[in-house]
């Protein structure tokens, strides 16, 4: 029976509304872990993610059968203000 194999390295970049400093560094922990539960929800794990106070990357590996416009979406959505 064939399998069908991916390893999709996804590097999402976004920023604050009109790059405010919005993301204090008390708050940064909790943003990541959010991100990091959204993503593996949706079958792409996290690899790395961190932020400055106006942006956000993450690194994470697409999942199979999840389009990259669903997992930012999905991200997005749960932020606050999203």
């Amino acid at each position: 029976m064939p399998q069908s194999l991916a390893n999709l390295h996804i590097h999402l970049i976004f920023s604050t509304k009109e790059r405010f400093p919005y993301l204090t560094a008390e708050a940064r922990p909790d943003l990541h872990a959010c991100m990091a539960t959204v993503l593996a929800n949706r079958n792409s794990p996290a690899v790395l993610t961190q932020s400055v106070a106006d942006h956000v990357h993450s690194l994470f590996n697409l999942g199979r059968t999840v389009t990259l416009a669903q997992a930012v979406e999905d991200v997005k959505s749960h932020l606050p203000n999203g």
